[in-house]
């Protein structure tokens, strides 16, 4: 029974961060000079393309992102040496959910000018956080971030489970599936409140992680109890 407990944390915690990997990208491509903060493939195609265009300004945008990026995993892979995977896993939940209100805070203080300064310094913000979220993900097994090997993967599964015969390997089918769509359901949520111009937007990562960080929380003393 604590292992079926555990499974279901996991499953919610994977589900909240894909949501906010989906609001993250949609907040800093639509909000930050057409970047992206979480997908990394995409952000190295926007930078061709912006450096093809001679788009300096947006070009650095997608530079700043990479290097938040790998900086926010090289960060999560020293705090989750040498520490037990309940241990990791809240440390660098912890440290997404600070980052993502930092950031959130600055965007709702700070007065927006495109490509200005600021910009760079957000997405830097966000970029680091979701280098985080990566590792949280890799500690877990279950990408949250990179859809294209998470598709490979269920595309896969129902491949082989078709051809053996075997339905036990759908209930992998059925995460997958769900963190894609949460991911999906993250990004059209926080591109409608940003079409009717909500400023609170920016807090949507934050409240998702912060949730995961607590359910986590409380799954670690229910093991504990």
């Amino acid at each position: 029974m604590p292992d079926k407990v555990s499974l279901t944390y996991n499953e919610a915690m994977l589900l909240l961060t894909a949501f906010a990997a989906g609001t993250v990208d949609i907040i800093s491509f639509a909000t930050l000079g057409g970047v992206f903060a979480s997908a990394m493939t995409g952000n190295f195609a926007l930078l061709a393309f912006y450096v093809a265009q001679s788009e300096s300004q947006a070009a650095m945008g997608s530079v700043v992102a990479l290097i938040g990026f790998a900086i926010g995993c090289a960060l999560g892979v020293l705090q989750r040496r040498g520490r037990a995977q309940q241990q990791a896993l809240s440390l660098l939940l912890a440290g997404e959910a600070g980052l993502l209100l930092f950031f959130a805070l600055y965007a709702m203080l700070t007065p927006h000018i495109a490509h200005a300064p600021s910009d760079h310094l957000q997405i830097l913000l966000l970029a680091v956080a979701m280098g985080l979220q990566a590792v949280i993900g890799q500690t877990i097994s279950l990408t949250t971030i990179v859809f294209t090997t998470t598709l490979t993967k269920l595309v896969g599964t129902i491949a082989d489970s078709i051809a053996n015969g075997d339905v036990s390997g759908l209930k992998d089918v059925k995460i997958q599936s769900s963190v894609v769509v949460s991911y999906l359901f993250g990004a059209l949520l926080s591109g409608a409140l940003i079409v009717h111009k909500v400023q609170e937007v920016v807090l949507l990562p934050f409240i998702a992680v912060a949730v995961a960080f607590y359910m986590h929380r409380r799954s670690g003393r229910r093991r504990d109890g």
